[in-house]
Protein backbone atom coordinates (compact mmCIF):
# COMPACT_ATOMS: atom_id res chain seq x y z
CA UNK A 1 0.00 0.00 0.00
CA UNK A 2 1.44 3.73 -0.94
CA UNK A 3 -0.17 5.72 1.82
CA UNK A 4 0.53 9.57 1.28
CA UNK A 5 -0.44 12.36 4.19
CA UNK A 6 -1.54 15.66 3.01
CA UNK A 7 -1.11 18.99 5.13
CA UNK A 8 -2.89 21.83 4.13
CA UNK A 9 -4.67 25.45 5.08
CA UNK A 10 -8.68 25.57 4.39
CA UNK A 11 -8.87 27.29 0.85
CA UNK A 12 -5.62 25.20 -0.42
CA UNK A 13 -7.45 22.23 -2.01
CA UNK A 14 -5.56 19.65 -0.51
CA UNK A 15 -8.62 17.62 -0.50
CA UNK A 16 -9.81 18.01 -3.68
CA UNK A 17 -6.13 16.61 -4.57
CA UNK A 18 -6.29 13.96 -2.10
CA UNK A 19 -9.27 12.63 -4.05
CA UNK A 20 -7.58 13.45 -7.38
CA UNK A 21 -4.68 11.20 -6.90
CA UNK A 22 -7.48 8.65 -5.42
CA UNK A 23 -9.16 8.85 -8.64
CA UNK A 24 -5.91 8.53 -11.19
CA UNK A 25 -4.58 5.56 -9.17
CA UNK A 26 -8.14 3.74 -9.59
CA UNK A 27 -8.04 4.11 -13.32
CA UNK A 28 -5.40 1.09 -13.37
CA UNK A 29 -7.43 -2.21 -13.59
CA UNK A 30 -6.66 -3.78 -10.01
CA UNK A 31 -6.07 -0.51 -8.00
CA UNK A 32 -8.08 0.26 -5.46
CA UNK A 33 -8.04 3.67 -3.84
CA UNK A 34 -9.86 5.42 -0.59
CA UNK A 35 -9.24 9.11 0.20
CA UNK A 36 -10.83 11.46 3.16
CA UNK A 37 -10.32 14.38 4.67
CA UNK A 38 -9.52 15.76 8.94
CA UNK A 39 -10.69 19.58 9.67
CA UNK A 40 -10.33 21.34 12.36
CA UNK A 41 -11.86 24.71 12.57
CA UNK A 42 -13.87 24.73 9.45
CA UNK A 43 -12.55 28.64 7.76
CA UNK A 44 -10.74 29.61 5.21
CA UNK A 45 -6.78 28.86 6.17
CA UNK A 46 -7.16 26.58 9.15
CA UNK A 47 -5.16 24.06 8.90
CA UNK A 48 -6.03 20.09 7.92
CA UNK A 49 -4.83 17.09 6.43
CA UNK A 50 -6.23 14.83 4.18
CA UNK A 51 -5.18 11.72 3.59
CA UNK A 52 -4.88 9.02 0.27
CA UNK A 53 -4.17 5.13 0.37
CA UNK A 54 -3.32 3.45 -2.72
CA UNK A 55 -3.51 -0.43 -2.89
CA UNK A 56 -3.89 -3.42 -5.43
CA UNK A 57 -6.71 -4.75 -2.75
CA UNK A 58 -9.63 -3.20 -1.54
CA UNK A 59 -8.69 -0.80 1.27
CA UNK A 60 -10.90 -1.76 4.27
CA UNK A 61 -9.07 0.71 6.79
CA UNK A 62 -10.48 4.37 7.48
CA UNK A 63 -8.02 5.17 9.54
CA UNK A 64 -5.56 8.49 9.60
CA UNK A 65 -2.37 8.53 8.86
CA UNK A 66 0.64 8.55 11.15
CA UNK A 67 3.34 7.55 8.76
CA UNK A 68 3.56 8.08 4.76
CA UNK A 69 5.52 7.48 2.07
CA UNK A 70 4.76 10.69 0.68
CA UNK A 71 3.68 13.92 2.98
CA UNK A 72 2.95 16.92 1.30
CA UNK A 73 3.21 20.58 2.43
CA UNK A 74 0.66 22.60 0.80
CA UNK A 75 1.87 25.61 2.97
CA UNK A 76 5.60 25.68 3.92
CA UNK A 77 4.49 27.48 6.94
CA UNK A 78 3.29 24.01 8.52
CA UNK A 79 6.39 22.11 7.97
CA UNK A 80 8.13 22.50 11.19
CA UNK A 81 10.71 20.41 13.30
CA UNK A 82 9.68 16.86 13.63
CA UNK A 83 8.36 16.62 10.29
CA UNK A 84 10.42 13.35 9.90
CA UNK A 85 8.44 10.95 12.30
CA UNK A 86 5.82 11.46 9.79
CA UNK A 87 7.79 9.51 6.84
CA UNK A 88 8.42 5.72 6.55
CA UNK A 89 11.40 4.61 5.80
CA UNK A 90 12.43 6.11 2.23
CA UNK A 91 9.42 7.80 2.19
CA UNK A 92 9.93 11.47 0.59
CA UNK A 93 8.28 15.06 1.74
CA UNK A 94 7.07 17.54 -0.78
CA UNK A 95 7.39 20.81 -0.01
CA UNK A 96 5.50 24.06 -1.17
CA UNK A 97 8.78 26.57 -0.76
CA UNK A 98 11.45 28.31 -2.63
CA UNK A 99 13.97 27.26 -0.14
CA UNK A 100 16.27 24.20 -0.20
CA UNK A 101 17.25 21.51 2.03
CA UNK A 102 20.51 19.93 2.28
CA UNK A 103 18.33 16.12 2.57
CA UNK A 104 17.32 14.17 0.09
CA UNK A 105 14.16 13.08 1.84
CA UNK A 106 12.93 16.64 1.03
CA UNK A 107 11.68 17.79 -2.22
CA UNK A 108 11.26 21.54 -2.39
CA UNK A 109 8.67 22.79 -5.29
CA UNK A 110 7.44 25.95 -6.28
CA UNK A 111 4.30 25.64 -5.98
CA UNK A 112 2.40 28.87 -4.91
CA UNK A 113 4.41 30.61 -8.09
CA UNK A 114 3.43 28.19 -10.71
CA UNK A 115 -0.43 28.38 -9.98
CA UNK A 116 -0.25 31.62 -9.32
CA UNK A 117 1.49 32.02 -12.99
CA UNK A 118 -0.47 29.69 -14.43
CA UNK A 119 -4.15 29.94 -12.51
CA UNK A 120 -3.69 33.51 -11.51
CA UNK A 121 -4.52 32.50 -7.95
CA UNK A 122 -2.06 30.47 -5.16
CA UNK A 123 -3.75 27.26 -5.16
CA UNK A 124 -0.87 24.62 -5.43
CA UNK A 125 -2.95 21.68 -5.25
CA UNK A 126 -2.52 19.93 -8.70
CA UNK A 127 1.34 21.16 -8.88
CA UNK A 128 1.45 18.05 -5.98
CA UNK A 129 -0.55 15.78 -7.68
CA UNK A 130 1.53 15.84 -10.97
CA UNK A 131 4.62 15.35 -8.65
CA UNK A 132 3.01 12.23 -7.27
CA UNK A 133 1.74 11.33 -10.72
CA UNK A 134 5.74 11.19 -11.39
CA UNK A 135 6.69 9.58 -7.67
CA UNK A 136 4.05 7.17 -7.51
CA UNK A 137 5.09 4.12 -8.49
CA UNK A 138 2.37 2.33 -10.91
CA UNK A 139 1.01 5.82 -11.58
CA UNK A 140 1.46 8.07 -14.62
CA UNK A 141 1.03 11.15 -15.56
CA UNK A 142 -1.73 11.03 -17.83
CA UNK A 143 -4.11 8.90 -15.16
CA UNK A 144 -3.89 12.38 -13.45
CA UNK A 145 -4.84 14.58 -16.46
CA UNK A 146 -7.64 12.14 -16.99
CA UNK A 147 -9.12 12.61 -13.27
CA UNK A 148 -8.73 15.99 -13.37
CA UNK A 149 -11.23 15.82 -16.73
CA UNK A 150 -13.46 13.57 -14.60
CA UNK A 151 -13.76 15.36 -11.26
CA UNK A 152 -12.91 19.26 -12.00
CA UNK A 153 -15.47 21.23 -13.58
CA UNK A 154 -14.56 21.63 -17.23
CA UNK A 155 -13.54 25.24 -16.98
CA UNK A 156 -10.60 24.44 -15.00
CA UNK A 157 -9.71 21.83 -17.28
CA UNK A 158 -6.63 23.14 -19.20
CA UNK A 159 -5.29 25.51 -16.53
CA UNK A 160 -5.07 21.99 -14.44
CA UNK A 161 -3.69 20.13 -17.22
CA UNK A 162 -1.26 22.64 -18.48
CA UNK A 163 0.32 22.94 -14.47
CA UNK A 164 0.71 19.13 -14.84
CA UNK A 165 2.46 19.12 -17.73
CA UNK A 166 4.73 22.18 -16.43
CA UNK A 167 5.88 19.79 -13.04
CA UNK A 168 6.30 16.62 -15.19
CA UNK A 169 8.73 18.12 -17.56
CA UNK A 170 10.45 20.04 -15.12
CA UNK A 171 10.49 17.26 -12.53
CA UNK A 172 11.93 14.63 -15.01
CA UNK A 173 14.29 17.20 -15.93
CA UNK A 174 15.46 17.51 -12.49
CA UNK A 175 15.46 14.29 -11.12
CA UNK A 176 17.32 13.06 -14.19
CA UNK A 177 19.68 15.83 -13.74
CA UNK A 178 20.39 15.17 -9.89
CA UNK A 179 22.92 12.45 -10.14
CA UNK A 180 25.57 14.66 -11.80
CA UNK A 181 25.10 17.30 -9.40
CA UNK A 182 25.34 15.04 -6.51
CA UNK A 183 21.62 15.54 -5.60
CA UNK A 184 19.91 12.32 -5.54
CA UNK A 185 16.65 11.99 -4.11
CA UNK A 186 15.89 9.07 -2.06
CA UNK A 187 14.18 6.44 -3.56
CA UNK A 188 10.71 5.14 -2.20
CA UNK A 189 10.97 2.17 -0.31
CA UNK A 190 14.96 2.23 0.23
CA UNK A 191 16.80 3.90 3.02
CA UNK A 192 17.28 7.30 3.03
CA UNK A 193 21.42 8.35 4.02
CA UNK A 194 20.12 10.53 6.49
CA UNK A 195 19.43 9.68 10.15
CA UNK A 196 15.75 9.08 11.35
CA UNK A 197 14.98 12.47 13.39
CA UNK A 198 17.68 14.69 11.95
CA UNK A 199 16.90 17.86 11.32
CA UNK A 200 16.78 18.65 7.84
CA UNK A 201 19.47 21.83 7.14
CA UNK A 202 18.21 24.38 6.59
CA UNK A 203 14.59 23.96 8.14
CA UNK A 204 15.33 26.93 10.64
CA UNK A 205 15.48 28.95 7.89
CA UNK A 206 12.09 28.74 7.43
CA UNK A 207 11.27 31.24 9.94
CA UNK A 208 13.73 34.52 8.78
CA UNK A 209 13.92 36.81 6.30
CA UNK A 210 15.57 36.22 3.54
CA UNK A 211 16.76 37.49 0.53
CA UNK A 212 13.79 37.56 -2.89
CA UNK A 213 14.61 34.85 -5.47
CA UNK A 214 13.12 34.21 -8.52
CA UNK A 215 9.89 31.65 -8.48
CA UNK A 216 10.84 28.11 -10.62
CA UNK A 217 10.05 24.94 -10.33
CA UNK A 218 11.61 22.48 -9.17
CA UNK A 219 13.97 24.75 -7.05
CA UNK A 220 16.05 22.00 -5.36
CA UNK A 221 18.52 24.65 -4.71
CA UNK A 222 17.28 27.72 -5.35
CA UNK A 223 17.93 30.45 -2.54
CA UNK A 224 15.38 30.62 0.21
CA UNK A 225 12.01 32.50 0.32
CA UNK A 226 11.80 35.81 1.59
CA UNK A 227 9.37 35.81 5.04
CA UNK A 228 6.95 37.76 2.91
CA UNK A 229 6.24 35.87 0.18
CA UNK A 230 4.35 33.35 1.41
CA UNK A 231 3.27 35.24 4.87
CA UNK A 232 1.22 38.00 2.68
CA UNK A 233 -1.17 34.62 2.04
CA UNK A 234 -1.16 32.28 5.09
CA UNK A 235 -1.10 35.09 8.22
CA UNK A 236 -3.40 37.69 9.01
CA UNK A 237 -4.24 39.90 12.10
CA UNK A 238 -6.01 37.94 14.76
CA UNK A 239 -10.28 38.47 14.16
CA UNK A 240 -9.98 39.79 10.94
CA UNK A 241 -11.28 38.74 7.68
CA UNK A 242 -9.29 40.29 4.97
CA UNK A 243 -8.91 37.60 1.96
CA UNK A 244 -12.21 37.18 -0.24
CA UNK A 245 -13.62 33.39 -0.36
CA UNK A 246 -15.78 34.60 -3.13
CA UNK A 247 -13.54 33.15 -4.99
CA UNK A 248 -13.67 29.09 -4.02
CA UNK A 249 -17.11 29.19 -3.08
CA UNK A 250 -19.20 26.42 -4.99
CA UNK A 251 -22.60 27.43 -3.47
CA UNK A 252 -24.02 30.59 -1.22
CA UNK A 253 -26.88 31.32 1.22
CA UNK A 254 -29.90 33.27 -0.19
CA UNK A 255 -32.71 34.43 2.66
CA UNK A 256 -36.12 34.52 2.05
CA UNK A 257 -38.11 37.69 3.33
CA UNK A 258 -41.38 36.35 3.76
CA UNK A 259 -39.76 32.99 5.90
CA UNK A 260 -37.76 35.01 7.86
CA UNK A 261 -38.65 35.84 11.43
CA UNK A 262 -35.90 37.70 12.80
CA UNK A 263 -34.84 35.37 15.33
CA UNK A 264 -30.96 35.43 14.54
CA UNK A 265 -30.23 32.14 15.14
CA UNK A 266 -28.19 31.65 11.43
CA UNK A 267 -26.31 35.19 12.79
CA UNK A 268 -25.04 33.31 15.70
CA UNK A 269 -23.94 30.72 14.40
CA UNK A 270 -22.15 31.59 10.66
CA UNK A 271 -18.31 30.93 11.55
CA UNK A 272 -16.72 33.85 9.94
CA UNK A 273 -19.62 36.53 10.83
CA UNK A 274 -20.49 36.82 7.02
CA UNK A 275 -24.38 37.64 8.43
CA UNK A 276 -24.83 40.48 9.82
CA UNK A 277 -27.58 42.53 11.12
CA UNK A 278 -29.78 45.28 9.08
CA UNK A 279 -30.46 48.34 11.22
CA UNK A 280 -33.82 49.78 11.53
CA UNK A 281 -33.81 52.26 9.17
CA UNK A 282 -34.24 56.19 10.53
CA UNK A 283 -35.64 59.07 9.64
CA UNK A 284 -35.71 62.66 10.91
CA UNK A 285 -38.61 64.85 11.62
CA UNK A 286 -37.82 68.21 9.61
CA UNK A 287 -38.57 71.92 11.10
CA UNK A 288 -42.19 72.70 11.41
CA UNK A 289 -43.02 69.18 11.53
CA UNK A 290 -46.43 68.05 13.19
CA UNK A 291 -44.48 66.78 15.43
CA UNK A 292 -41.34 67.65 17.49
CA UNK A 293 -38.58 68.98 15.23
CA UNK A 294 -35.19 66.72 14.62
CA UNK A 295 -36.93 63.95 16.29
CA UNK A 296 -35.14 60.60 15.14
CA UNK A 297 -37.91 58.14 14.41
CA UNK A 298 -37.63 54.13 13.56
CA UNK A 299 -38.91 52.53 10.93
CA UNK A 300 -39.43 48.82 9.75
CA UNK A 301 -37.30 47.21 7.66
CA UNK A 302 -38.65 46.30 4.29
CA UNK A 303 -36.93 43.37 3.87
CA UNK A 304 -35.23 40.74 6.60
CA UNK A 305 -33.10 41.93 10.15
CA UNK A 306 -30.38 40.24 8.74
CA UNK A 307 -27.72 40.29 5.32
CA UNK A 308 -24.98 38.16 4.00
CA UNK A 309 -21.48 39.29 2.96
CA UNK A 310 -20.78 37.63 -0.21
CA UNK A 311 -17.29 39.06 -0.23
CA UNK A 312 -16.00 36.55 2.38
CA UNK A 313 -18.98 34.04 2.68
CA UNK A 314 -17.65 30.35 2.45
CA UNK A 315 -20.12 28.95 1.14
CA UNK A 316 -20.47 26.18 4.19
CA UNK A 317 -24.10 26.20 4.56
CA UNK A 318 -24.07 26.06 8.60
CA UNK A 319 -26.33 29.28 8.29
CA UNK A 320 -28.94 27.07 6.48
CA UNK A 321 -28.74 24.04 9.16
CA UNK A 322 -29.46 26.70 11.75
CA UNK A 323 -32.25 28.12 10.65
CA UNK A 324 -35.14 26.19 11.41
CA UNK A 325 -37.60 28.05 9.26
CA UNK A 326 -36.57 27.35 6.12
CA UNK A 327 -35.67 31.16 5.37
CA UNK A 328 -31.97 30.21 4.19
CA UNK A 329 -31.02 28.23 1.07
CA UNK A 330 -28.21 27.02 -0.81
CA UNK A 331 -27.89 27.93 -4.83
CA UNK A 332 -24.86 27.09 -7.03
CA UNK A 333 -22.54 29.89 -7.29
CA UNK A 334 -23.46 32.97 -9.67
CA UNK A 335 -27.09 32.53 -9.18
CA UNK A 336 -27.59 34.83 -5.88
CA UNK A 337 -29.85 37.97 -6.61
Amino acid sequence: MIEVLWHGRGGQGAFTAARLLGAAAALAPGTHALAFPSFGPERRGAPMRAFTKLSDAPVGDRSAINQADFVVYLDQTLFAQGWERELKPGGRALVNTTHSFDDPRILSLDASGLSLEVLGRDIPNTVFLGALAVLCEGLQPDQAKEAVRQYMAPKLHDANLRIIDRVVAQLVQGEAAAPATGAAPAEVGKASNCEAGTPAAGLEALDQPQPPANRRIPTLRTPPADHAVYARNTCWDAGHLVTKNAGWRTQCPVIDPAACTGCLKCYMDCPDGTIYKVKAATSVTPTGGGEAAGVEKSTPNAGTPIAIDYDFCKGCGMCVRACRFGALSMIPEGGQA
